[in-house]
C-alpha cells in the first residue's frame, strides 16, 4: 500500500494564510483553545489574507500573490494548545474533492481571503482532528521512545502498550513516545504520522488528476530525514523503520527494511 506525505508547497506561490485582527490589526491572531472544538464564532469575526511579514508587508517579490488551491493554516490556536488539530485552507473545488475522500474528524469553514488589494475569493478552512488514537487498534501496534536526555532507544512491541493512556505516561517520564508500527482498523484517505498527514493514493489521484495547485506530495517512504542525518532509528529517510497498516495493508508491502538506507551503509 503506497500513501504520500502532504504539505503545502513552499516555493513561487506564497504558502500560508494569516488572520487579522479587525480590533488592532495586528499581522497575526488567534483565540484560545476551547474543548468544543468549534470555531465557527471566532473564525465569524476574523479576516484573512495570503501571509504578509511583521511589518505589515509582502515578504518578497520572488513569490506570487495568486490563487491557488491549498495552503497552511491560518493559526487559530497557539501552537502549544493544538495538540489534536491542525488547519488548512482550501479551495472549494479543493473541497469538492475532499468531500470524496474519507478523513479523520474534520470540519470545514467557509471564509474569504484577501489574494491582493481588491481580490478577496472564497475559501474554507480545513480543520482536521490529527489525533489517531480514535482509529487505532494499539494492540497490533508498536512504538518506540527516545530519552530526552541520552537519546537512548527503547522499542515497545505489538501489545506492549494497550492504550494512549499507557503510550502516554510510560514509567520514564524521560521518554518521548512515537509510533513505530500503526495500525489503522478503518479504511482512512488521510492519517497523521508526525509531523505530517499521509495520504491515500485515491487521494493523490484525485488531486493531480484535477489539477490542484500548491500541494507537495512526497512518497512515504522518499522523505528525507532532516539536514541529512539519519532518523532515531538510524535511517536516512524520515520514516525508514515506521509503518502505517490501514485494515491489514501495509506502507511496508513488498518491501524490505533491510534495503532501506541507513548512516551505516553510506
Amino acid at each position: 500500500m503506497k500513501l504520500y506525505k502532504l504539505k503545502a508547497a513552499f516555493g513561487t506561490f506564497i504558502n500560508r494564510i494569516q488572520s487579522v485582527d479587525s480590533s488592532n490589526n495586528l499581522p497575526f491572531s488567534g483565540a484560545e483553545y476551547n474543548d468544543q472544538k468549534d470555531f465557527t464564532a471566532i473564525i465569524s469575526k476574523l479576516q484573512f489574507r495570503l501571509a504578509r511579514d511583521v511589518y505589515e508587508k509582502k515578504m518578497t517579490n520572488d513569490f506570487l500573490y495568486e490563487a491557488i488551491d491549498f495552503y497552511n493554516g491560518p493559526l487559530i490556536v497557539k501552537l502549544n494548545q493544538s495538540k489534536t488539530l491542525q488547519f488548512f485552507t482550501v479551495s472549494p473545488r479543493c473541497k469538492t474533492l475532499l468531500d470524496q475522500l474519507k478523513l479523520p474528524e474534520h470540519r470545514f469553514y467557509p471564509i474569504f481571503v484577501q489574494i491582493d488589494n481588491g481580490i478577496d475569493l472564497p475559501y474554507y478552512i480545513l480543520q482536521i482532528n490529527n489525533n489517531m488514537t480514535p482509529y487505532m487498534d494499539y494492540n497490533k501496534s508498536s512504538f518506540y521512545g527516545r530519552k530526552l536526555k541520552t537519546k537512548e532507544i527503547s522499542l515497545y512491541k505489538k501489545g506492549e502498550i494497550k492504550s494512549e493512556e499507557e503510550l502516554l505516561n510510560l514509567p520514564d517520564q524521560n521518554i518521548f513516545p512515537y509510533d513505530c508500527s500503526m495500525y489503522i482498523d478503518q479504511e482512512l484517505d488521510w492519517v497523521y504520522m508526525a509531523p505530517f498527514f499521509m495520504i491515500s493514493e485515491k487521494s493523490k489521484q484525485l488531486f493531480e488528476e484535477n489539477g490542484i495547485v500548491g500541494m507537495e506530495i512526497t512518497p512515504f517512504y522518499e522523505v528525507e530525514s532532516d539536514y541529512g542525518k539519519p532518523n532515531d532509528l538510524g535511517f536516512l529517510n524520515e520514516f525508514g523503520g515506521r509503518e502505517i497498516i490501514i485494515n491489514g495493508k501495509s506502507t511496508m508491502d513488498g518491501l524490505d527494511i533491510n534495503n532501506f538506507p541507513t548512516a551505516d551503509k553510506e
